[in-house]
């Protein structure tokens, strides 16, 4: 059984802690800024006490620690990361990632000393992502067109999220992370021709308002958009392509189990259409999702560790480093 340690005991932290069980993975030991802050997780999620740390030396250490969750600032994973490599330690990270090429070099160095490393994105490990192909090559073929949207109102009443020095990409980082690792399965960084983004920044400087519009030297056409100012949630994809258009309204949190709803509708609702009349040549599919997509994440990583040769991490971890190419690309763009 794979034995975990937690970097950070903000609210993914717990979310984290409370599932290792279910999901098959002994949940270890915890790293916190504060001794006050680390006894306080430990004792919530019954963390033996001589395993809760608030030095980085002491928690790593551990000969006994298997893997590593990094729910921290992204400002601090890089060198997170490479503590881990140093020891010997797999990780999973919470999104977004650092978009820097030393980031970059890090996670290839990780791979070839054998540890695992997958960004904590959970719908890439929920049923019907795995689907995804199928679906894709039944009812659109060959992709041309693809828009997402990622939009969950907020304000900035001091949240991390909000904080520039923290977490520089902002909304871009956090929300648009799902939109943009999505197109980043179809497309990479050196395949766009022309791309053009807007950031829209608050008073604080933070990003709060993501949207992007481009296109590949293949002419397929791509749009992403995240916010903080929309009025109402919204997590949709539209994908277009020879055969038809699929939509999902609840791409990155199904409202039929994920750790925000819970469970609202009983399975993924999947919107098929094709031809000159799609309100009338459509269909509706419907994917069981039999648990949340969060513990089908744990799961994944305890599975990946145990079967490192397995070619679905090679493609996630493919997917993650397009992403972050991405967002290099948007950086460069707002400069």
């Amino acid at each position: 059984m794979v034995r975990l340690g937690i970097i950070g005991t903000g609210m993914m932290a717990g979310i984290i802690a409370e599932s290792c069980s279910v999901a098959g993975i002994r949940l270890h030991s915890v790293l916190s800024r504060t001794d006050e802050s680390s006894e306080k997780f430990a004792l919530k999620y019954g963390i033996k006490p001589d395993r809760r740390f608030s030095k980085y030396e002491d928690f790593f250490c551990d000969s006994d620690l298997d893997a590593v969750y990094i729910a921290t600032p992204t400002s601090e994973k890089e060198k997170l990361l490479r503590q881990c490599i140093e020891f010997g330690k797999h990780v999973l990270i919470e999104k977004p990632f650092p978009t820097t090429h030393s980031m970059q070099d890090l996670l290839i160095n990780a791979v070839s000393r054998n540890l695992i490393w997958i960004d904590a994105a959970h719908y890439i490990h929920a049923q019907w992502y795995r689907q995804f192909d199928e679906l894709l090559d039944k009812h659109v073929g060959i992709v041309n067109k693809i828009n997402t949207s990622f939009f969950w109102p907020d304000q900035n009443s001091g949240q991390i999220k909000f904080n520039p020095m923290l977490e520089p990409y902002g909304v871009a980082g956090d929300l648009g992370w799902y939109p943009l690792r999505l197109i980043s399965k179809f497309i990479t960084s050196g395949s766009i021709k022309q791309i053009r983004s807007i950031l829209l920044r608050d008073k604080e400087d933070a990003i709060v308002d993501m949207n992007i519009i481009g296109h590949t030297d293949t002419g397929t056409t791509f749009t992403a958009s995240a916010s903080y100012i929309a009025s109402s949630v919204q997590q949709r994809l539209e994908i277009s392509g020879s055969k038809g258009r699929l939509i999902i309204d609840d791409f990155v949190m199904p409202y039929s189990g994920s750790f925000v709803y819970g469970t609202l509708k009983p399975d993924m609702r999947i919107r098929v259409e094709w031809g000159m009349k799609p309100l009338i040549d459509n269909e509706e599919l419907r994917i069981n999702i039999s648990e949340k997509q969060h513990i089908s994440m744990l799961k994944a990583f305890a599975r990946f560790i145990d079967n490192p040769e397995d070619p679905y991490i090679k493609q996630l971890q493919a997917e993650c480093m397009n992403t972050m190419k991405l967002i290099r690309l948007i950086e460069g763009l707002s400069s």
